[in-house]
């Protein structure tokens, strides 16, 4: 053994090896069945007649209840424990599986969606868990596989989806599949992952959660349906202006409140704002970086003069750079953390992604090319979501890891949200012929979120230069000289 002294372990120092290829499966999952769905939507539309604005409600549904999840999972989860949440939530996950998987239903396909839509506050509960059950190192460690455990999931996903829409029919092995794979997620948790030993005091802010609940359905969903409902319609202005006032008055209840969800003293701090705001700008170009190019793979050069002309199986291969560069995310944390900040590591994701879309944008006409730009995409992603949660935990309180990942996961689904709806507004005003992007709307796409992620790396740099000093949060995110060893 080494003369080094080894750093004391914290109190909840619990979990092991076990619990964090079980977290890690957790993200994997969660991806799995988000991103799958999304090549069947065709194929369930037809069998099931229904139109395309109507099979886009399956993935609707389960944004939408898994904003409403949101809220009220991640603080019972600081009240009671994570891993009793964890189970509860993929139960009910486990029964939109079973019944997405035996029925031919459309209301009942959304119905299932909405309860596989419990699912979304994996982005969050896992990695509280590992910050507050594991020593720093590995938390770090397990946090960012966690993350690189999603990027593996969304290529699971696009492979799983273009493996089962080979057969137009056969969608429903999809949420057999799912079944399958959350069962064992169950066990797995049930087995291996010790619960963290912080609880929050007080109880449940019902108010809050309720009015947090209808504010994020109101603008997820405003964003969501304005391509289709138009951005002037009353419907479409009256839910954002909703949601955005309802915002402001759950602000405001929260700081009478007597247990609220979460202590705004900690939003307003910049060293929680910024990594926040950070989390935004990733998640708004991850519909340019996966489904825009996509798209543009399986257009016809003969129809658009561009286009790679692929099909539903050559798409797969978009799985194979995307596994790759999320797996890869893992080892590069840990080499920039030994060395340099948070806030430097964090910045070095974002301009990985920041290349990746300036990759997209000028080498688009070469497969090969645009796939490296797509693996440099999932490792910087997966560097900045590990990065910015890695921020959060360092300066909340484990009692309140939860619902503090949870909001940054909130601003994910926003960033997400309109990043997909800054592309389709693209593809929609600049076209080919109707229903037909043109070119320009695919390179400025790229543009703008390069230019989103290229601010998220300015927002790094004024912090990038910080000594690494211990935290005094839930977990030390700077490494102590010991773990080097």
């Amino acid at each position: 053994m080494s003369g080094t002294a080894r750093a004391p372990q914290p109190p909840g120092a619990v979990n092991g090896a076990a619990a964090a290829v079980t977290l890690t499966y957790l993200g994997f999952t969660l991806q799995l069945l988000q991103t799958g769905i999304i090549p069947l939507l065709p194929a369930i539309g037809r069998q099931l007649h229904v139109t395309p604005a109507a099979a886009s409600w399956l993935v609707t549904a389960g944004l939408l209840a898994g904003a409403v999840a949101l809220g009220v999972m991640t603080r019972l989860a600081d009240l009671i424990g994570k891993r009793p949440v964890i189970l509860i939530a993929l139960a009910l996950v486990l029964a939109g599986c079973v019944l997405g998987s035996l029925t031919d239903n459309f209301a009942l396909l959304v119905t299932s969606r909405v309860l596989m839509g419990a699912q979304l506050p994996m982005l969050a509960l896992p990695e509280a868990i590992a910050s507050d059950t594991m020593p720093p190192r590995r938390a770090r460690i397990t946090i960012t596989a966690i993350h690189s455990g999603t990027g593996v999931g969304i290529a699971g996903g696009i492979l799983l989806g273009a493996l089962v829409g080979v057969h137009p029919t056969a969608w429903h092995w999809f949420f057999s599949i799912g079944a399958v794979t959350t069962l064992l997620g169950v066990a797995a948790t049930v087995l291996f992952v010790r619960d963290s030993p912080q609880r929050a005091g007080g109880g449940l802010d019902l108010i809050g959660a309720v009015l947090l609940a209808l504010a994020l359905v109101g603008v997820l969903l405003g964003l969501s349906e304005g391509p289709t409902w138009g951005w002037a319609s009353v419907p479409v202005i009256g839910l954002l202006a909703g949601g955005l006032a309802l915002f402001g008055v759950w602000a405001a209840q929260q700081r009478r409140a007597r247990y609220p969800l979460i202590s705004l003293a900690h939003l307003v701090k910049p060293n929680v704002r910024t990594p926040y705001l950070l989390t935004f700008l990733v998640a708004f170009g991850v519909y340019g970086s996966l489904s825009a190019v996509t798209r543009f793979a399986q257009t016809s050069p003969k129809a658009a003069g561009y286009g790679w002309g692929f099909g539903a199986a050559a798409v797969a291969l978009f799985a194979i750079p995307q596994a790759l560069g999320a797996v890869a995310a893992t080892p590069a944390v840990q080499a920039l953390t030994r060395r340099h900040s948070m806030a430097f590591t964090t910045g070095a994701g974002m301009l990985s992604c920041t290349l990746a879309f300036v990759g997209f944008a000028v080498l688009h006409d070469s497969p090969t090319l645009t796939m490296t730009a797509q693996g440099l995409f999932a490792m910087g992603a997966g560097i900045a979501l590990a990065g910015t949660q890695l921020m959060v935990l360092g300066v909340v309180p484990a009692s309140e890891s939860g619902i503090a990942l949870g909001l940054a996961v909130v601003m994910y689904a926003v960033g997400n949200s309109l990043g997909s709806d800054a592309v389709g507004v693209l593809f929609s005003s600049l076209t080919v012929h109707p229903g037909l992007p043109a070119l320009g709307s695919y390179v400025w796409a790229f543009w703008i979120c390069g230019a989103a992620a290229a601010l998220g790396v300015l927002l790094c740099v004024p912090r990038a230069g910080t000594a690494k000093r211990p935290a005094t949060g839930a977990m030390t995110i700077s490494a102590d000289p010991s773990e080097k060893a």
